[in-house]
């Protein structure tokens, strides 16, 4: 902390909402429409937003107004109130960028219906485990008046908030300095995926990239950023399109195919637990050159209700196993396929260089696959540095954490060819750190690291 002209310790300010926190569907709104939907009392929404209009904005008198308009019973108003906060809880997140700003004896300045003792169950709900000072009222700030109160007690070094009103001109006004966060608006991203008719979607992206753990600016930080901007809204569009897909064709189990299936598998999984949901371990190595072992494998995974899917790929080197190997046509689909034989979620004519966005954003962090024996895999070292794939993995874990508070309606291929259009044609980050990996592998065989090559498969000392 620093000490002003007078030698008085100094602190900082923050904003509540939008700020040290968001929600997961953004309006405030939409915290009545849960409510609505899950108490459930039809017209909510309605009758608590007029219910505000009319009070002098406190959640008790915003409820006894609703009571007023409503004639609900003392017991269900109660229960009411009583369930609308503990639904606010259940759909906050902390934007940690932030969050992590804040340092004891900082205050937390709010503009609310609720009172210190919630605001202060919100924090904890947060994680936020430094002691603050709490400050909420109705229209403190945008009123003005709260500042002269706060200027008496403190020496406020600055205030830090979303409203460019409530948060930066009206302290500015009484001398203090406002920092106006922008980042709790919806991206460029967003916007596009919510012009798309995909609201849910786009809260998800905005949650996720609000919640990314890690510095501003630092490699892993635009690594987190891409997976929430690009793949996240693959990845899901993909798994609706699947599960129709499977509706359609009678598939009841689906052959993730690794490497680059490692991360859908995930938000499939999470969609749709009711399908039989498999990491399909294979390589065109092996598809070319499989030993017994891998051919019993795959012969006994395979059912008649089964799917072969890929991130990426034409199906050749897979159909040319299975038809050699087990006299069968395989089920293949590709969520971008550049051949016409198989299915395609996206039909797109690419080049190695075109392709290579999709399949680096969905790497895995294991090496690629060389034998199979006796059910298990035997794989190469990653021939990337793993450390860059981590954070990609750690959004993905952090998004299927929020998948239940967020329902989508069917697939919509608009968003998918935009994504998938996007990891092609955009200057990714990850293509700095993680270098394409279609071409080769290493792995050590007899005391000697040997080059793999996974176009013609062959072998040479490294």
């Amino acid at each position: 902390m620093k000490e002003d002209s007078t030698g008085a310790v100094s602190v900082r300010s923050f904003d509540l909402f939008d700020t040290l926190l968001g929600r997961f569907h953004y309006r405030p709104e939409s915290v009545f429409d849960l409510v609505q939907n899950n108490f459930p009392f039809p017209g909510f929404t309605f009758f608590r937003m007029a219910a505000a209009f009319q009070s002098d904005q406190t959640l008790p008198d915003i409820y006894r107004h609703f009571q007023r308009l409503t004639g609900i019973s003392d017991e269900e108003c109660a229960a009411l109130q009583k369930f609308e906060f503990e639904t606010e809880l259940a759909h906050v997140f902390p934007i940690l960028e932030n969050l992590h700003l804040v340092r004891g004896g900082d205050l937390i300045v709010s503009d609310t219906y609720y009172n210190t003792d919630q605001v202060r169950t919100i924090l904890e709900r947060l994680g936020l485990t430094s002691k603050v000072e709490i400050y909420a009222s109705p229209r403190g700030k945008s009123s003005g008046r709260i500042w002269h109160e706060l200027k008496s007690v403190h020496a406020i070094e600055s205030h830090f908030g979303d409203s460019l009103h409530a948060d930066v001109s009206s302290p500015l006004a009484q001398g203090i300095s406002g920092v106006h966060f922008k980042e709790s608006v919806l991206s460029l991203e967003e916007m596009r995926v919510a012009e798309m008719g995909q609201m849910q979607l786009a809260y998800l992206m905005r949650a996720l990239r609000l919640s990314n753990p890690y510095a501003k600016g630092e490699a892993e930080w635009e690594l987190w950023n891409e997976q929430a901007k690009f793949n996240v809204p693959i990845l899901v569009q993909a798994s609706l399109y699947l599960h129709e897909f499977c509706q359609t064709h009678g598939k009841k189990r689906i052959l993730f195919t690794a490497r680059d299936g490692c991360l859908w598998i995930q938000v499939f999984r999470s969609l749709f637990p009711e399908y039989d949901s498999i990491y399909f371990h294979a390589s065109r190595f092996l598809y070319t050159a499989p030993t017994a072992s891998y051919i019993d494998y795959v012969r006994e995974l395979y059912t008649d209700d089964a799917v072969v899917v890929d991130v990426q790929g034409q199906g050749r080197s897979c159909t040319r196993f299975f038809t050699e190997h087990l006299a069968r046509e395989p089920v293949y689909l590709a969520i971008v396929n550049s051949a016409q034989k198989h299915y395609a979620m996206v039909r797109k004519k690419t080049v190695w260089e075109e392709s290579e966005g999709i399949e680096m954003i969905n790497y895995d962090t294991c090496g690629a696959l060389y034998d199979f024996q006796e059910g298990v895999p035997f794989r190469a070292e990653p021939e990337y540095p793993v450390k860059w794939v981590i954070p990609m993995h750690a959004c993905i874990a952090k998004c299927i954490e929020f998948l239940p508070r967020f329902t989508f309606g069917g697939f919509d291929k608009n968003v998918l060819e935009w994504a998938v259009n996007a990891t092609m044609d955009s200057e990714l980050v990850l293509k700095s750190y993680l270098p394409y990996a279609k071409y080769h592998c290493h792995l050590r065989e007899g005391g000697i690291w040997r080059h793999m090559h996974l176009v013609d498969h062959t072998m040479c000392e490294s």
